[in-house]
C-alpha cells in the first residue's frame, strides 16, 4: 500500500521566546506569505493568523525548553508540525547575522524545500510518563544534596551518623542529638524533615511511575530492559519515557549522539581532539543511564573490570568513567530492543558477600584491638 503524499500550500517557520513569538509563512517556492510578530499572550490572535494561510499548511517551531505549551496549543491550527533541531540548524546557517525574523524565514524555506532538520515530538501518554520521571529525577537530586549537608554536618563533628533516610535519621537524633552543637543539632532536625517530606512525596510518584509503565504500550520493552541488572522498574520507566520508540533511530550511533552522550570534537592546527560529551539531549536520560550502569557494575563482573579499566584510562577520574560506562549500556539498550533480546548476565561479583566478609574482618580486628589494650 503506498503512502499519501501531502503537498502543504505554506509553511511556516516559528523563533519562539519567552515572551514574543515571530512567525513567517511561505509558499512551496520559498515566497514569503505572511509573517507575524506578536506577544505569547496573544493566543487567539495566532489562531487565526494560522488558521488564515493556505491549507493543508506545515509548521516547525525551533526547539526551546518551553516549547510545550505552543505545540499543544497551536497543533490544531495546521495540518502538520515539527519541532526543529536547533544546533543542526544553527550549524547549517553558519555565521550570519541573526534576528528573529530571518532565524524563522530561514526555517520557513528549508521546511518548504524538505531541508529542516526536525525532531520528534511525544504523543500525551509518553509526555505524561516523561513528566513523571522528570520529577522523579527532581526530587531525587533534592534528596541527594540534603543527604550531603547532613554528613558535612556529621563529618565536621566527627559523628559516624546513621543511614541517611527520615526515620533512621529521626531515630538517631533523639538518642545522640546532644553530641552536636545547638546550631548543628538545629540545621540537622530542619534537614531530616526535609527527607521525610521528598520520602512522603515520592512514594506515590513512584507508585504512579510503576503503574504506567506496566501499560500494554510499555510493558514489553520494560520486560526487555528490566533483565539487565540495575534497571527496575523506575529506571526503565524513565528510558524508555525519554527515548520513545527505539526504531526511529537508524543505529545506536545515531541514538548514542541524540542523548547528547557521544565526545565533543574540537578541531585547530589540523589536529582533533576529543573533549567532554555535548549534553545535547535529555538530562534526565544520562542521568539514569549513568546511575544505572553503575548499579550493573556492582553485580556484573565483567562490566566493573571495563569500568575500572576505564577509570585508570582516565586518570583516576570516576565521573568519566561512569560516563563511558552510561554510553555503553545505551548502545547497549538499543541492541537488545532491535534484536528483542533479554541482556546475558556476565560473572557476578557477589559484592554483598564480599561486603560482609570485609564487615566482619573489620569487626574481628576491633576485637582483638580492645583485648590487647585490656591486657
Amino acid at each position: 500500500m503506498s503512502e499519501t503524499i501531502v503537498a502543504h500550500r505554506s509553511f511556516i517557520g516559528v523563533d519562539l521566546h519567552k515572551t514574543t513569538v515571530t512567525l513567517v509563512a511561505v509558499a512551496p517556492d520559498g515566497t514569503e506569505i505572511a509573517r507575524l510578530k506578536i506577544d505569547t499572550k496573544c493566543r487567539q490572535k495566532i489562531r487565526t493568523w494560522l488558521l488564515d494561510l493556505p491549507r493543508p499548511s506545515h509548521m516547525a517551531v525551533e526547539a526551546v525548553g518551553f516549547v510545550e505549551w505552543f505545540i499543544e496549543c497551536f497543533r490544531p491550527c495546521v495540518d502538520a508540525i515539527d519541532i526543529a533541531d536547533a544546533t543542526e540548524l544553527s550549524n547549517r546557517r553558519g555565521k550570519r547575522r541573526k534576528n528573529d525574523y530571518r532565524d524563522a524565514l530561514d526555517m520557513a524555506r528549508r521546511l518548504a524545500r524538505g531541508e529542516c532538520p526536525v525532531g520528534y515530538i511525544a504523543d500525551d501518554e509518553l509526555m505524561q510518563l516523561r513528566k513523571l520521571g522528570r520529577h522523579w529525577r527532581q526530587l531525587s537530586s533534592v534528596l541527594a544534596r540534603t543527604k550531603q549537608f547532613m554528613r558535612s554536618i556529621l563529618l565536621a563533628a566527627n559523628l559516624r551518623g546513621p543511614k541517611l533516610d527520615g526515620s533512621s535519621g529521626q531515630r538517631w537524633l533523639l538518642a545522640h542529638g546532644h553530641k552536636l552543637k545547638p546550631v548543628q543539632r538545629r540545621a540537622f532536625a530542619n534537614l531530616i524533615q526535609l527527607v521525610q517530606l521528598i520520602e512522603l512525596q515520592r512514594n506515590p510518584l513512584r507508585f504512579a511511575i510503576i503503574e504506567a509503565s506496566r501499560s500494554e504500550r510499555f510493558a514489553p520493552m520494560t520486560k526487555i530492559l528490566q533483565s539487565v541488572p540495575g534497571i527496575g522498574e523506575i529506571w526503565s520507566c524513565i528510558i524508555i519515557a525519554e527515548i520513545g520508540p527505539f526504531d526511529r533511530f537508524p543505529n545506536a550511533d545515531a541514538l548514542e549522539f541524540w542523548a547528547g552522550m557521544t565526545a565533543d570534537l574540537k578541531e585547530s592546527a589540523g589536529r582533533t581532539q576529543s573533549g567532554p560529551i555535548t549534553k545535547a539531549g535529555s538530562r534526565t536520560l544520562r542521568w539514569a543511564l549513568c546511575n544505572a550502569a553503575l548499579t550493573l557494575c556492582h553485580s556484573d563482573a565483567g562490566q566493573e573490570a571495563i569500568r575500572q579499566r576505564l577509570i585508570r584510562k582516565t586518570g583516576g577520574i570516576k565521573g568519566k568513567a561512569n560516563t563511558a560506562m552510561g554510553r555503553r549500556l545505551l548502545r547497549l539498550l538499543y541492541a537488545m530492543v532491535r534484536d528483542g533480546k533479554l541482556y546475558e548476565p556476565g560473572p557476578s561479583r557477589h559484592r554483598t558477600a564480599a561486603a560482609n566478609k570485609a564487615r566482619a574482618a573489620k569487626r574481628a580486628q576491633k576485637v582483638r584491638k580492645t583485648r590487647k589494650e585490656a591486657a
